[in-house]
């Protein structure tokens, strides 16, 4: 009887052992607090609110002085646009007056509540500059640099339709460090677009004004390298 004894006893001792270990290793429920732990506050959970992000701010003021004497100076400010878009804007009716608007996507909801004056004029909407200027002073190798408009930098990217249902958009591949540069120009050389045949591209009508309450605009530009024989026509490669 004394090897049985043994054998059993050896048994009860090991299943002991085995049910003591299972519960030390046991995971906590999930969902269930962990006794001694508490659990650390401000996490974020379900339902957390983000803040949006601010809009866009305009720096590094610059002023150029002009080399026309008759001429104000000009005045050159920075901004960056988080999804910056350039907008080509179809109004709906007569004038049928076409612009293309430089904005953050966030703020395209715009366009289904505001006709072409109102929206010029918005600090969040920019126009495609018309015009050809030397970069700003302070720039290196500033011969071989020009602000230009920014159309070319969406001419890769494919069309989308806007949330007006009339206009179309692109994304704007913005050249790192994501400058963007304003000019305060007249409104005179922007107020006479007007679409072209099929409702297709634009043409210049001078008997039309699309913008009537607006006497000047934000214009936005990038700054571009040209070839020294482009200098004039302001063409060149764009800055990846």
């Amino acid at each position: 009887m004394k090897p049985f004894s043994y054998s059993l006893a050896l048994s009860l001792l090991l299943l002991t052992a085995a049910t003591g270990a299972h519960a030390q290793t046991r995971r906590p429920v999930p969902g269930k607090p962990t006794p001694g732990k508490t659990t650390p506050k401000g996490r974020p959970g379900t339902g957390t609110k983000v803040a949006p992000p601010p809009a866009p701010i305009e720096t590094a003021k610059r002023v150029e002085a002009s080399a026309d004497e008759d001429k104000p100076p000009l005045i050159i400010t920075k901004v960056k646009l988080k999804d910056p878009v350039l907008v080509f804007y179809q109004q709906a009716g007569p004038p049928n007056a076409v612009q293309q608007l430089l904005m953050d996507e966030k703020t395209m909801g715009l366009l289904k509540t505001m006709p072409l004056e109102e929206l010029v004029a918005r600090r969040e909407v920019f126009v495609d500059g018309l015009g050809n200027y030397d970069p700003p002073k302070g720039t290196t190798d500033a011969a071989k640099y020009r602000l230009t408009g920014v159309s070319l930098l969406a001419n890769s990217e494919k069309r989308k339709s806007a949330p007006d249902g009339r206009s179309t958009y692109a994304r704007l591949k913005v050249p790192s460090p994501g400058d963007l540069y304003v000019v305060r120009e007249s409104a005179e050389e922007y107020r006479h677009f007007v679409s072209g045949p099929q409702k297709k591209g634009s043409r210049i009508d001078f008997s039309t004004n699309g913008l009537p309450g607006i006497d000047s605009v934000r214009a936005v530009y990038t700054l571009r390298k040209i070839d020294m024989s482009e200098r004039g026509a302001g063409g060149g490669d764009i800055i990846r």
